[in-house]
């Protein structure tokens, strides 16, 4: 406020510009304008009224002191166009076309001068290759990904993680690299832990750099994991010489190493909660897999049982309408006054044996089929007549006549079940 001030009034005393602010209560408008307009480069002085003595309290008199100036006639001059232009200028400053034309050349710029993004890894294989060539190859190994990545294994795997923030043009980072980092002495401490290096010059490190809150380079920080908040266990920021700091890093291993323990001993507690409720879930599921065995076993053997009962079922009732057909269609029984006849007794495993006088013209088939329409006899069987006895079955009697298997009158059969093709 006091400079804008001084440049529109080109008052040069920075007292009278602080007694013109302050008597408009630094309002800036109206300071400039009542200096613009004034006759004087000294504000009006408000009038002093003299307060009564204590001795003289009948007395009241008022006595008022005004400081007039001689006028400046060439700066009042100007004075009313620079603040019609000023005026003016606060007025209309958010329409004028250079804020319209500022707004687009910074919207196109965004687009065609774009800077190329940064590949990370790219950049941490940089700074790698770029430690390796000026320094040596003799230090802890470095972890190729970023921070994030470092410390997610770092929490995985209950590891300590390791961040070294290097500055290019610093000799102390120079000293400290080839004192304490590519020495065996921080390689043996560091261990099978991680460690994580970046330069300030490349985005990683300007992250790494805001994460950790690091202003001073080298720094070095430890990282370790209690459960799943990170905490730094050390932050090195100011590098004097190389046992001290050995000894304080060693320190802090030894202090960040409680913090492991306790990660290691929770891992473990959970490892052993989850190996239990695998076997639990996998007794489960293996109890719910042979039941499910069982339960379709139980349905293919129903099943099964089911069938075979439809296809005895079935054949019952395909045999029972077969013996209707045969007693339908059985020739009658020839008389007892018939030449060329033959009595045929039949004997039945369990029941009384049939009988029934055949001709000897008439197919040996006949015999089975007569056999059939007595209810007691099974659905597949033999026959066994004549001396030695010789087995018959209907499948295998073709064209022969009973003439030609018997030669007497009377004759007499055994039935016999085929148990096999029941």
């Amino acid at each position: 406020a006091l400079a804008r001030f001084q440049e529109f009034t080109d008052i040069k005393s920075i007292e009278t510009s602080l007694q013109y602010l302050s008597a408009h209560e630094w309002d800036v408008q109206r300071a400039i304008n009542t200096a613009l307009v004034s006759n004087s480069d000294t504000p009006p002085v408000t009038p002093l009224v003299a307060q009564p003595l204590p001795s003289e309290p009948q007395m009241q008199q008022n006595t008022a002191v005004t400081v007039r100036f001689v006028p400046n006639f060439v700066l009042q001059l100007f004075r009313a166009p620079l603040s019609f232009l000023y005026t003016f200028y606060l007025k209309y400053q958010q329409y004028s076309p250079v804020r319209f034309i500022r707004v687009a050349y910074t919207f196109f710029r965004s687009f065609l001068w774009r800077e190329p993004l940064r590949d990370p890894l790219i950049e941490i294989e940089n700074y790698i290759t770029y430690f390796n060539k000026k320094y040596s190859t003799s230090h802890p190994p470095f972890y190729r990904g970023n921070l994030s990545q470092a410390l997610r294994d770092a929490q995985r795997e209950i590891r300590l993680a390791f961040v070294y923030l290097h500055d290019k043009n610093s000799p102390l980072c120079d000293r400290f690299c080839r004192e304490v980092l590519c020495q065996q002495a921080l390689k043996t401490m560091i261990g099978n832990s991680l460690l994580w290096s970046s330069s300030r010059d490349t985005q990683e490190g300007l992250n790494a750099s805001k994460f950790l809150n690091v202003n001073v380079y080298p720094c070095l920080c430890i990282i370790a994991h209690h459960g799943s908040q990170q905490t730094v266990q050390f932050k090195l920021e100011q590098y004097t010489d190389s046992d001290e700091c050995l000894a304080q890093i060693f320190n802090a291993i030894e202090n960040a190493d409680q913090t492991l323990q306790h990660n290691r001993e929770r891992k473990n507690l959970s490892d052993s909660r989850g190996r239990l409720l695998d076997e639990q879930n996998a007794a489960y599921l293996e109890s719910v897999r042979a039941d499910k065995e069982k339960a379709e076993q139980r349905l293919r053997e129903e099943n099964e049982r089911r069938k075979i009962e439809e296809e005895h079922q079935k054949k019952l009732q395909e045999f029972a309408e077969f013996r209707d057909r045969l007693k339908q269609n059985l020739p009658s029984e020839p008389l007892s006054t018939d030449n060329e006849t033959i009595q045929v007794s039949i004997r039945l495993p369990a029941d009384e044996p049939i009988r029934r006088r055949f001709r000897r013209t008439d197919s040996a088939k006949l015999l089975f089929e007569f056999a059939w329409t007595n209810s007691s006899v099974p659905n597949q069987f033999e026959l066994l007549w004549g001396y030695p006895r010789k087995r018959h079955q209907y499948e295998q009697i073709g064209d022969e006549t009973i003439g030609d298997l018997m030669n007497g009158t009377t004759e007499t059969c055994y039935l016999e079940e085929i148990e096999q093709d029941k």
